[in-house]
């Protein structure tokens, strides 16, 4: 018993160390449907490798100053409760100059990317861009499409499950009916808000045909959560089949279908 307890304060740590470890790690797993690292178009690839480009160097500042601080508390500890406090130094020039014009470098240097990123998330879409319409309402996606219109005139509604093309540029025309929302589709680029009388645009392009889980990333209400979208991205053959399928006339009723006798009398 007396060896447990005189081990103790080193087996409280150890087994901490090892729990947080085990959580590091769990996020590591890029097989889940809204994970942003999973990156599957241009923009959200484009956001990926800018998060990395802030990462590593605040991966690297953090292992130093971390280090520093272990390798100072147990060099610098009191070893003689008795003893004197060290000499205390104040003011060190090179070492204030130091630490402020190596933190603003390294801020240039990662605004460089970052600002030219925005420039170009921020040009015109490509003029093949299929555009859709996008209401936000309490606890819904609605997508309406402009050019799909059936033998009657009507736009197509299509609630939380649309179809997009893989490799062309989709412009989504953000609105929202009520209150503010955000549309979030992760694994194709960031979100952006949902405002109630503006019209946001958002710029996304597929690479392949696949199906991207999405959501409402603001608050909008107590059903919040369960305001989620799935699109289907398909080949440009599929897009197509599936465009004409939508624009078809329904099929006639069958004879007796619609409630009307029959000449045999059925």
């Amino acid at each position: 018993m007396s060896s447990v307890r005189r081990h103790a304060p080193r087996i409280i740590p150890a087994a901490a160390l090892l729990i947080l470890l085990g959580l590091l790690l769990s996020g590591c797993e890029t097989d889940t449907p809204q994970n942003t690292f999973d990156a599957q178009g241009e923009v959200a690839k484009d956001q990926r490798d800018l998060f990395y480009v802030a990462m590593w160097p605040a991966i690297v500042i953090m292992i130093g100053v971390l280090g520093a601080c272990v390798v100072l508390a147990l060099r610098f500890r009191e070893k003689d409760p008795n003893s004197l406090p060290p000499k205390q130094i104040h003011g060190n020039t090179r070492l204030e100059m130091m630490w402020t014009i190596l933190p603003a470098l390294l801020m240039l240097g990662m605004a460089v990317p970052m600002v030219a990123m925005i420039y170009e998330q921020g040009e015109d879409p490509d003029e093949d861009a299929y555009y859709i319409d996008v209401t936000a309402q309490r606890y819904s996606f609605t997508f309406e499409y402009p050019d799909i219109v059936d033998d009657q005139g009507r736009q197509l509604f299509v609630p939380a499950e649309p179809h997009i093309p893989a490799g062309r540029e989709v412009v989504f025309r953000l609105h929202a009916a009520d209150v503010i929302h955000s549309f979030w589709l992760p694994k194709l680029g960031g979100k952006l808000d949902v405002v109630p009388g503006e019209t946001n645009v958002l710029v996304l392009k597929a690479d392949a045909p696949g199906t991207i889980h999405g959501q409402c990333a603001e608050y909008c209400g107590l059903d919040h959560a369960n305001m989620t979208m799935i699109v289907h991205v398909d080949s440009e053959e599929d897009f197509a089949a599936w465009v004409e399928e939508q624009s078809a006339p329904p099929p006639a009723p069958a004879n007796g279908d619609d409630g009307e006798e029959t000449e045999d009398g059925g």
